[in-house]
């Protein structure tokens, strides 16, 4: 992921480049597993038991299909391609 985030950046920049795509994981990653507790706690009264596991289920299955669907996202959108004249052109810039 970090090669993929500083790949046509000037080399000046990558620290930022590697700086950024690892604050994104790590807010994605804490806001995903919020947003994935409160699924499997919607609705529960119970605190144990057999009670939690619809949704715990609810959880599981709400993970499987935005992975399924950011999957799909990556699929389909166009790969950045840059050339070595762009990244040239770029570093000589102020």
């Amino acid at each position: 992921m970090f090669a993929a985030a500083a790949t046509g950046v000037v080399p000046h920049h990558q620290g930022i480049a590697s700086a950024m795509a690892s604050t994104t994981q790590q807010i994605g990653g804490a806001a995903g597993l919020a947003i994935l507790v409160a699924i499997a706690n919607a609705g529960v009264t119970a605190t144990t038991g057999p009670t939690r596991v619809p949704g715990l289920r609810t959880a599981g299955l709400t993970a499987a299909l935005l992975t399924l669907v950011g999957a799909a996202v990556a699929l389909i959108l166009p790969a950045a391609r840059t050339t070595p004249a762009d990244v040239k052109s770029t570093s000589e810039a102020p």
